[in-house]
C-alpha cells in the first residue's frame, strides 16, 4: 500500500504568509514606499482615475549639515593663543592697542613675552591663510584690524550705521533748536514747535540733542533752567563742520 506524499504546508509566516495582525504585506509596503518616494509601483497596474502622489523634498536639511560639523567645536581649544585672539577680536574702546602686560595678567602662568609671541603667530597665520584681517603692533600693544585693501568695506558699513531716520516732528524740533539754541523747554512752543516730549527724549537718546542747565534770567528763580542744544553727533549726521555752517533760515532751500 502506497501512500501519497503529503504536500508541504506553506509556512504561516515569511514572504508568502499573510500579514501579521496590524501589519502590512510586502506588496502593501512596496506600494506605500513607492508612494512616499513619489514614484509609481512598477509591479502595480496603472491606477484608474486620478491618484494623489506624495511629493518628497529631497533637498538637504541645513540643520543636519550644521549638526554634522559639531565635531569642529573640539578643534577650537581654549588656550592662551585662542584667548588672546578673542580679546583682540573684541578690542578696547576707541580701538586702543591691547598690551601684552594687560593680557598676561588675565592668564595664570603666562608671561607678557609669551603674549607677544602668540600675537606674532596669529599675524603669520592670518597672512599665510590670506585672511582679510591682520594683527599688528601699534604703540604699546596689539590690535586686530582689517587689511588695507578691505578697509573700504568697513568704512561703508560704518557710514550706514550713522544713518538716522527722522520723522517730520523730529526734524521740526531739530530745526528749531539748531537755529535758536540753547532753547528752554517752555520756549519751544513759542517758537512754533509743538513736538511732543517723547520725540524730544528720543532725540536726546539718539545723541542729536542734549540737555544743559543754564542760569535763568529771572532773578526770582534760583534754579538753573534746562535747555536743549545740538551735539557733535548732530553735526556728524548732517555733515556740518560747525553750527555756523547752517544756512540762513530766511533763505529758500537749495
Amino acid at each position: 500500500m502506497t501512500t501519497e506524499p503529503r504536500k508541504a504546508e506553506k509556512p504561516s509566516g515569511g514572504f508568502d504568509g499573510p500579514p501579521a495582525e496590524g501589519g502590512l504585506s510586502i506588496d502593501r509596503l512596496a506600494q506605500a514606499f513607492a508612494a512616499m518616494m513619489g514614484e509609481q509601483d512598477p509591479y502595480e497596474s496603472p491606477p484608474k482615475g486620478t491618484q494623489e502622489v506624495v511629493e518628497i523634498d529631497t533637498s538637504p536639511d541645513l540643520d543636519d549639515i550644521g549638526n554634522s560639523g559639531a565635531s569642529h567645536a573640539s578643534a577650537c581649544r581654549v588656550n592662551p593663543r585662542s584667548i588672546l585672539e578673542a580679546l583682540l577680536f573684541v578690542g578696547l574702546p576707541g580701538g586702543k592697542p591691547l598690551s601684552s602686560q594687560r593680557v598676561s595678567k588675565l592668564m595664570r602662568g603666562v608671561r607678557s613675552v609669551e603674549i607677544d609671541e602668540f600675537a606674532q603667530e596669529l599675524s603669520r597665520f592670518y597672512e599665510v591663510n590670506g585672511c582679510p584681517y591682520e594683527v599688528v603692533s601699534e604703540g604699546s600693544g596689539w590690535i586686530l584690524r582689517l587689511r588695507e585693501e578691505y578697509r573700504q568695506y568697513g568704512a561703508i558699513l560704518e557710514a550706514k550705521t550713522r544713518r538716522v531716520r527722522l520723522d517730520a516732528g523730529a526734524l521740526d524740533a531739530l530745526a528749531v533748536v539748531a537755529w535758536n539754541q540753547p532753547v528752554a523747554r517752555e520756549d519751544l512752543s513759542k517758537l512754533g514747535c509743538d513736538t511732543s516730549p517723547a520725540v524730544l527724549r528720543q532725540l536726546v537718546r539718539r545723541g542729536l540733542l542734549e540737555l544743559v542747565k543754564l542760569p535763568s534770567n529771572n532773578d526770582e528763580m534760583c534754579e538753573d533752567l534746562p535747555c536743549y542744544q545740538t551735539t557733535s553727533r548732530f553735526l556728524e549726521v548732517f555733515q556740518l563742520r560747525s553750527i555756523s555752517d547752517l544756512p540762513d533760515p530766511r533763505e529758500p532751500p537749495r
